[in-house]
C-alpha cells in the first residue's frame, strides 16, 4: 500500500526520531482477510511479508467489555484522569507506565482478554494456518503505554526461541489506535534479513556472562541488553531497506500476526491517553515449548532462567 499522502503535515516519531513518511519508506498494512479460507495462501503470506493483518476478526464488542475492565483497574489505582471518561483511557499527569503483567495474568479484566485471545476462534485460525493443532504460551504479555516514547526495534525470537523457532506473534489492541497514539510499526521484509537472522536473533535474552567482563552477551555483540537491536529505528530502517509498516488506524476487533523473526516496534504515543494493546504468543502444540512461558506460573525472565554463557 502507499504511504502518506504528499499533503499530509502530521509528524510520526520512533524513539523520539523523526520517520521519513515519503512512500518509499513508510506504507500501510495489507489486509489478509481474503486468504482466511486457503491455508497455503495464507502461509505463502506470511512467508513473504513475514506478517497477516486481519482487520476486523475479533469481536469488537467483546474487546470493548474487555477494554472497559482494564481501565477500570487503572482507575482503582489512580492512573487515570479523574476529569475524563474512564474507557478513554487519560493518562494521569506525568505518569509513566508501559507494561502490566499482572492485569493481563490475573482474574478479573485478565479472564476477559484471555477468552478473546485464546478463544475458539483465534485457536481455530492458527490450527488452520499452522496445519495442525495449535497451542499458546500460558503467559500473557500486556501493553500500558503512556504518553511518550515507544518500544525500541526488536525481535521476539531471542526472548522466546528455547522452544520451536516456528512461533508466531498475535497483537491485538484493546482500543482504536489512530498514528498518533503509537501503534505497532513493522519493518518491511526484516524477517528475511540474513546477516540479523544470523547474529542477533540467535542470541537468548536470559543469558549472563560467565567470565567476569560485566557486560551481558548482547551488549557484546553490540545489541542493547534491553534486547533492543538498535535505538535509532530510522537508521536501522536505512539498514535493513524496506519500509515502515502500520494500520492507519488500528481498530478494536483487529488482529495483527506475525513472525517473531521480523523487526518491529511501536511509534512514539503523541496523545494523552495509555495505549492499551497485548501480546501472546502461538505455535504447533507438537513443537517443543519455550519452559519460560508455560505452565501454571510461568518463571518469565531472570532468576533460574537465566543460562550461564562463556562471553
Amino acid at each position: 500500500m502507499n504511504g502518506m499522502s504528499a499533503g499530509t503535515t502530521m509528524r510520526l516519531t520512533a524513539g523520539g526520531n523523526e520517520l521519513d513518511l515519503s512512500s518509499d519508506r513508510f506504507g500501510f498494512l495489507a489486509d489478509s482477510t481474503p486468504l482466511i479460507p486457503d491455508a497455503d495462501l495464507l502461509r505463502q503470506r506470511m512467508e513473504t511479508d513475514g506478517y497477516l493483518f486481519l482487520p476486523g476478526f475479533l469481536d469488537r464488542n467483546e474487546v470493548v467489555a474487555a477494554r472497559h475492565a482494564i481501565c477500570e483497574e487503572l482507575a482503582k489505582e489512580d492512573l487515570l484522569d479523574p476529569e475524563s471518561p474512564v474507557d478513554c483511557a487519560i493518562a494521569k499527569k506525568d505518569l509513566k507506565t508501559a507494561f502490566r503483567r499482572d492485569i493481563a495474568n490475573n482474574d478479573g479484566a485478565g479472564v476477559l482478554i484471555r477468552n478473546i485471545i485464546y478463544g475458539e476462534r483465534v485457536m481455530n485460525f492458527f490450527s488452520h494456518f499452522l496445519g495442525g493443532e495449535a497451542t499458546h504460551y500460558d503467559f500473557t504479555w500486556m501493553r500500558t503505554v503512556s504518553p511518550g516514547v515507544g518500544s525500541p526495534a526488536h525481535c521476539d525470537i531471542i526472548f522466546m526461541g528455547r522452544g520451536t523457532k516456528h512461533l508466531y506473534t498475535a497483537w491485538v489492541p484493546f482500543g482504536d489506535i489512530p498514528l498518533h497514539v503509537g501503534g505497532l510499526l513493522l519493518v518491511e521484509g526484516s524477517h528475511h534479513n540474513e546477516q540479523v537472522n544470523k547474529s542477533y536473533c540467535t542470541m537468548d535474552y536470559d543469558t549472563a556472562c560467565h567470565n567476569p567482563n560485566g557486560k551481558h552477551p548482547l551488549v557484546s555483540a553490540g545489541f542493547y541488553e534491553s534486547g533492543a537491536i538498535s535505538d535509532d529505528m530510522p537508521e536501522l530502517r536505512n539498514y535493513l531497506g524496506g519500509r515502515f509498516l502500520t494500520a492507519e488506524e488500528y481498530k478494536m476487533g483487529d488482529i495483527l500476526i506475525f513472525s517473531t523473526y521480523l523487526v518491529h516496534g511501536s511509534l512514539d504515543n503523541a496523545s494523552d491517553q495509555i495505549r492499551l494493546s497485548t501480546d501472546s504468543r502461538y505455535q504447533l502444540a507438537s513443537e517443543p515449548l519455550d519452559e519460560r512461558w508455560v505452565g501454571e506460573k510461568p518463571p518469565g525472565h531472570g532468576g533460574e532462567s537465566v543460562k550461564n554463557v562463556i562471553c
